[in-house]
Protein backbone atom coordinates (compact mmCIF):
# COMPACT_ATOMS: atom_id res chain seq x y z
CA UNK A 1 0.00 0.00 0.00
CA UNK A 2 1.47 3.35 -1.07
CA UNK A 3 2.15 5.93 1.62
CA UNK A 4 -0.01 9.03 1.19
CA UNK A 5 1.89 12.23 0.51
CA UNK A 6 2.07 14.61 3.45
CA UNK A 7 0.80 17.53 1.35
CA UNK A 8 -2.42 15.70 0.54
CA UNK A 9 -2.85 14.67 4.16
CA UNK A 10 -2.52 18.29 5.27
CA UNK A 11 -5.26 19.17 2.77
CA UNK A 12 -7.49 16.29 3.86
CA UNK A 13 -7.15 17.34 7.50
CA UNK A 14 -8.15 20.88 6.57
CA UNK A 15 -4.83 22.40 7.60
CA UNK A 16 -3.87 23.89 4.20
CA UNK A 17 -5.50 24.57 0.84
CA UNK A 18 -4.65 23.12 -2.56
CA UNK A 19 -3.02 26.43 -3.49
CA UNK A 20 -0.88 26.39 -0.36
CA UNK A 21 0.19 22.82 -1.11
CA UNK A 22 1.30 23.89 -4.59
CA UNK A 23 3.20 26.82 -3.09
CA UNK A 24 4.91 24.47 -0.65
CA UNK A 25 5.94 22.13 -3.46
CA UNK A 26 7.52 25.07 -5.28
CA UNK A 27 9.33 26.12 -2.11
CA UNK A 28 10.54 22.56 -1.58
CA UNK A 29 12.23 22.73 -4.99
CA UNK A 30 14.35 25.54 -3.58
CA UNK A 31 15.21 23.55 -0.46
CA UNK A 32 16.41 20.11 -1.62
CA UNK A 33 16.12 17.49 1.10
CA UNK A 34 13.81 19.56 3.29
CA UNK A 35 10.54 17.87 4.25
CA UNK A 36 7.38 19.54 2.97
CA UNK A 37 5.68 19.37 6.36
CA UNK A 38 8.61 21.09 8.02
CA UNK A 39 8.57 23.83 5.39
CA UNK A 40 4.85 24.34 6.05
CA UNK A 41 5.54 24.73 9.76
CA UNK A 42 8.45 27.12 9.21
CA UNK A 43 6.27 29.25 6.91
CA UNK A 44 3.59 29.44 9.60
CA UNK A 45 0.97 27.57 7.58
CA UNK A 46 0.60 24.86 10.22
CA UNK A 47 1.52 24.38 13.88
CA UNK A 48 3.90 21.75 15.18
CA UNK A 49 0.92 19.91 16.68
CA UNK A 50 -0.75 19.81 13.27
CA UNK A 51 2.46 18.54 11.68
CA UNK A 52 2.68 15.75 14.26
CA UNK A 53 -0.95 14.83 13.58
CA UNK A 54 -0.34 14.71 9.83
CA UNK A 55 2.83 12.62 10.19
CA UNK A 56 1.02 10.18 12.49
CA UNK A 57 -1.80 9.92 9.93
CA UNK A 58 0.72 9.27 7.16
CA UNK A 59 2.62 6.56 9.05
CA UNK A 60 -0.35 4.93 10.80
CA UNK A 61 0.91 5.85 14.26
CA UNK A 62 -0.59 7.47 17.33
CA UNK A 63 0.15 11.00 18.55
CA UNK A 64 1.36 11.41 22.12
CA UNK A 65 1.55 14.54 24.29
CA UNK A 66 4.78 14.17 26.24
CA UNK A 67 4.10 17.11 28.51
CA UNK A 68 1.18 15.25 30.07
CA UNK A 69 3.16 12.11 30.89
CA UNK A 70 4.99 10.93 33.96
CA UNK A 71 7.82 8.77 32.66
CA UNK A 72 8.99 6.00 35.04
CA UNK A 73 12.73 5.89 35.70
CA UNK A 74 12.93 2.20 34.74
CA UNK A 75 11.43 2.97 31.32
CA UNK A 76 13.75 5.93 30.72
CA UNK A 77 16.68 3.70 31.63
CA UNK A 78 15.89 1.43 28.68
CA UNK A 79 17.46 4.04 26.37
CA UNK A 80 20.75 5.72 27.24
CA UNK A 81 21.02 9.48 26.90
CA UNK A 82 23.52 9.03 24.09
CA UNK A 83 21.01 7.03 22.09
CA UNK A 84 18.05 9.24 23.00
CA UNK A 85 19.89 12.37 21.88
CA UNK A 86 21.24 10.76 18.71
CA UNK A 87 17.91 9.39 17.53
CA UNK A 88 15.78 12.10 19.18
CA UNK A 89 13.48 9.58 20.85
CA UNK A 90 11.84 9.32 24.26
CA UNK A 91 10.96 5.92 25.79
CA UNK A 92 7.44 6.19 27.17
CA UNK A 93 6.23 2.66 27.92
CA UNK A 94 7.60 -0.87 28.32
CA UNK A 95 5.43 -3.97 28.43
CA UNK A 96 5.94 -7.61 27.37
CA UNK A 97 9.35 -6.89 25.81
CA UNK A 98 7.81 -4.08 23.72
CA UNK A 99 9.29 -0.61 24.14
CA UNK A 100 7.19 2.32 22.96
CA UNK A 101 9.23 5.36 21.97
CA UNK A 102 8.13 8.82 20.87
CA UNK A 103 9.75 10.35 17.80
CA UNK A 104 9.36 13.59 15.87
CA UNK A 105 10.71 11.92 12.72
CA UNK A 106 8.40 8.95 12.01
CA UNK A 107 9.26 9.02 8.30
CA UNK A 108 12.77 7.82 9.17
CA UNK A 109 12.01 4.10 9.27
CA UNK A 110 15.61 3.17 10.09
CA UNK A 111 15.14 4.50 13.63
CA UNK A 112 12.81 1.65 14.55
CA UNK A 113 15.06 -1.00 12.99
CA UNK A 114 18.23 0.32 14.61
CA UNK A 115 16.66 0.66 18.05
CA UNK A 116 15.38 -2.90 17.78
CA UNK A 117 18.88 -4.10 16.89
CA UNK A 118 20.63 -2.12 19.63
CA UNK A 119 18.15 -2.74 22.44
CA UNK A 120 16.80 -6.20 21.66
CA UNK A 121 13.17 -5.18 22.21
CA UNK A 122 10.17 -4.96 19.93
CA UNK A 123 9.86 -1.26 19.14
CA UNK A 124 6.58 0.62 18.76
CA UNK A 125 6.77 4.20 17.49
CA UNK A 126 4.45 7.06 18.42
CA UNK A 127 4.64 10.66 17.23
CA UNK A 128 5.37 13.78 19.28
CA UNK A 129 6.29 17.30 18.27
CA UNK A 130 9.95 18.23 17.90
CA UNK A 131 9.39 20.88 20.57
CA UNK A 132 8.18 18.29 23.09
CA UNK A 133 10.97 15.85 22.21
CA UNK A 134 13.60 18.52 22.86
CA UNK A 135 11.93 19.67 26.08
CA UNK A 136 11.61 16.12 27.40
CA UNK A 137 15.23 15.29 26.55
CA UNK A 138 16.24 18.35 28.53
CA UNK A 139 13.92 17.55 31.42
CA UNK A 140 14.88 13.92 31.95
CA UNK A 141 18.40 13.61 30.58
CA UNK A 142 20.07 17.04 30.87
CA UNK A 143 21.38 16.46 34.40
CA UNK A 144 24.02 14.09 33.04
CA UNK A 145 24.83 15.41 29.60
CA UNK A 146 26.72 12.88 27.53
CA UNK A 147 28.16 15.09 24.82
CA UNK A 148 31.57 14.08 23.52
CA UNK A 149 33.07 17.18 25.15
CA UNK A 150 31.55 16.30 28.52
CA UNK A 151 32.78 12.71 28.39
CA UNK A 152 36.28 13.75 27.34
CA UNK A 153 36.34 16.12 30.31
CA UNK A 154 35.28 13.26 32.58
CA UNK A 155 38.13 11.17 31.20
CA UNK A 156 40.61 13.99 31.82
CA UNK A 157 39.38 14.36 35.41
CA UNK A 158 39.34 10.62 36.18
CA UNK A 159 41.99 10.01 38.86
CA UNK A 160 42.28 6.28 38.13
CA UNK A 161 43.01 6.99 34.49
CA UNK A 162 45.62 9.57 35.49
CA UNK A 163 47.32 7.10 37.82
CA UNK A 164 47.30 4.37 35.17
CA UNK A 165 48.81 6.76 32.61
CA UNK A 166 51.53 7.79 35.06
CA UNK A 167 52.33 4.15 35.80
CA UNK A 168 52.49 3.36 32.10
CA UNK A 169 54.89 6.25 31.53
CA UNK A 170 57.15 5.10 34.36
CA UNK A 171 57.15 1.34 33.86
CA UNK A 172 55.93 0.86 30.30
CA UNK A 173 53.07 -1.42 31.43
CA UNK A 174 50.39 -1.73 34.06
CA UNK A 175 48.37 -4.47 35.66
CA UNK A 176 45.84 -6.16 33.36
CA UNK A 177 43.23 -6.27 36.11
CA UNK A 178 43.48 -2.51 36.48
CA UNK A 179 43.20 -2.09 32.73
CA UNK A 180 40.02 -4.16 32.63
CA UNK A 181 38.54 -2.13 35.47
CA UNK A 182 39.36 1.11 33.71
CA UNK A 183 37.81 -0.12 30.48
CA UNK A 184 34.61 -0.77 32.40
CA UNK A 185 34.55 2.69 33.98
CA UNK A 186 31.52 4.86 33.21
CA UNK A 187 33.32 7.56 31.17
CA UNK A 188 35.09 5.00 29.00
CA UNK A 189 31.92 3.01 28.38
CA UNK A 190 29.98 6.17 27.53
CA UNK A 191 32.62 7.32 25.06
CA UNK A 192 32.83 3.92 23.37
CA UNK A 193 29.04 3.76 23.18
CA UNK A 194 28.82 7.20 21.59
CA UNK A 195 31.63 6.49 19.10
CA UNK A 196 29.96 3.23 18.07
CA UNK A 197 26.57 4.86 17.56
CA UNK A 198 28.00 7.78 15.60
CA UNK A 199 30.00 5.41 13.39
CA UNK A 200 26.91 3.35 12.60
CA UNK A 201 24.81 6.45 11.91
CA UNK A 202 27.49 7.78 9.52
Amino acid sequence: MAVRRIGQILIDLGFISDEQRDMLLEEQQQQPGELLGKIAEEMGLITDDQLAQALAEQMGMQVIALGDLTLPADVLAKVTETMAQLYRVIPVRFEDNRLTVATCDPQNLSIQDELRTFLGYDIEMVVATEREIKATLGRFYASESESVEKIVQQLEDDEELKQAAELLNKEGAFDLTSAEALADSAPVRKLLNMVLLLAIKD
